[in-house]
């Protein structure tokens, strides 16, 4: 059994205003410099600006809302996992973590590429609440349906919480298979994964950016939870001695899903072999939100969203984008030294923890949650920008403009909840799970044809 823990949410922080931390991050896109600490320079720059007035003139919530005036909690001080895991093994890689100046310093990718927040991509909610009374009421009687339903089914209850309560790169790594998966928890309990542990694990996880936390979108949104909305029609799952799962903070869209979406498509991009498995362990980390009581469907629906755009966001981002190859390279060779083999080779001899037509069923299931189509159901696709990207190591060879048409022909039809319908990106329509799961034939002209 692995030793990793639940998060502890004790520490010493700093309280600066919301829109003040998130522009912090973007406030400092300079080269990175040396540090004699690994400190955390937000604290520092945050504190240059005093209110949401301060915000430069091209950041703007959607129209007819207000940007949140509460407190954003930033830590004082980061943090930078050990690289001491001992192997007396002179043929075991020699693992070394991140400089303190690529970890404490702001990335172009800290705030969304487009519009510095992700208010763009989630806000179809508000078409949704304010025309589709229908999809809003399925939308309460969905979580209530999944939240009982779990009631007589203790394993659905314990993953739940796990997905609650623990870092979801502990939780996702059973998709990697079970000797990989297992693999790998040996090496993280062993401290032989730094990078990856600076990058993806932790509330400090630097894979993600304060924009893409969902803080802000929640408290524009406002939308209460369902045990709140109906708390006699919602059971209530707990683990004696931890925290309380049921935060009273608004509801969409699900910070949960947000952060294992990101997670597992930045892993999806480092473990290509098993991608489509961590895209639907992602999924179901989602779907423990529902079966928690705690968000609705389109919460985790949203969620996804988010978190998969952030990630595009990271990894076309070029100074960022190091991180992530570094963390990728570390993963790769110490689970193919403790595998004695290529990764391919492995993921090939292993168990699975489901196969790949399971985990595209599960994934594509969740997409939509049986929602109805509210609107036209044969719009061409538009994929959203830089997702490309995240199917360059699955597929290197192809160029942008193939891996793009990969995500059109896997992407699901039109017109359920959340779609766009102004011509841009439509990321409730993407499943990546499909596309990185794809046969992909190159025809003469260039052009290419997903065949599965």
């Amino acid at each position: 059994m692995s030793s990793l823990k639940p998060h502890k949410r004790i520490a010493t922080r700093t309280r600066v205003g919301a829109a003040t931390a998130a522009v912090a991050v973007v406030m400092g896109l300079a080269p990175a410099t040396a540090v004699a600490a690994p400190v955390n320079p937000l604290v520092e720059l945050g504190n240059r600006l005093d209110s949401v007035s301060d915000l430069p003139a091209n950041v703007a919530a959607p129209e007819g809302i207000k940007l949140p005036g509460g407190g954003l909690e930033v830590p004082d001080s980061i943090s930078l996992p050990s690289s001491s895991g001992e192997n007396t093994d002179p043929n075991a890689p020699k693992p070394t973590s991140y400089r303190p100046d690529q970890i404490a310093r702001a990335y172009p990718s800290d705030a969304a590429t487009d519009n510095w927040f992700y208010f763009y991509v989630v806000h179809p909610f508000v078409e949704l609440e304010k025309s589709h009374p229908e999809v809003m009421d399925q939308n309460l009687e969905t979580v209530v349906r999944i939240n009982n339903a779990a009631k007589n089914d203790p394993q659905a209850q314990e993953l739940a919480l796990d997905d609650d309560y623990l870092d979801p790169l502990a939780n996702i790594s059973t998709a990697f298979g079970a000797n990989l998966g297992q693999h790998f928890r040996d090496a993280y309990d062993e401290d032989r994964l730094p990078k990856v542990k600076a990058l993806l694990s932790g509330n400090l996880a630097r894979g993600g950016g304060l924009v893409s936390s969902t803080f802000f979108e929640k408290y524009v949104y406002g939308y209460d939870r369902p045990f709140v909305v109906a708390p006699e029609r919602i059971e209530r799952y707990y683990r004696e001695g931890q925290d309380d799962p049921y935060s009273t903070t608004p509801s969409y869209p699900s910070g949960h899903t947000n952060k294992a979406a990101w997670t597992s498509t930045l892993l999806a991009l480092m473990l290509p072999e098993v991608a489509p498995q961590i895209q639907a362990r992602a999924s179901e980390a989602g779907h423990s939100r529902l079966v928690m009581g705690v968000h609705y469907p389109l919460d985790v629906m949203g969620g996804r969203m988010m978190g998969n755009q952030a990630a595009a966001d990271r990894w076309a981002d070029p100074e960022f984008r190091p991180l992530i190859e570094e963390a990728m390279d570390e993963l790769r060779t110490e689970l193919e030294y403790r595998c004695g083999d290529t990764i391919a080779n492995c993921v090939a001899k292993d168990t699975p923890y489901m196969s790949t037509a399971a985990a595209v069923q599960q994934y594509t299931e969740r997409m939509t949650y049986d929602f109805k189509q509210v609107g036209p159901a044969n719009e061409p696709v538009v994929v959203p920008k830089r997702y490309a990207g995240l199917l360059e190591t699955r597929f290197p060879q192809l160029t942008e403009e193939q891996r793009n048409s990969i995500l059109a022909q896997t992407a699901i039809p039109s017109g359920y909840p959340l779609d766009r319908t102004d011509g841009e990106g439509q990321h409730v329509r993407m499943n990546l799970a499909r596309a990185l799961a794809a046969n992909v034939v190159v025809n003469a002209d260039g052009s290419v044809t997903v065949t599965n």
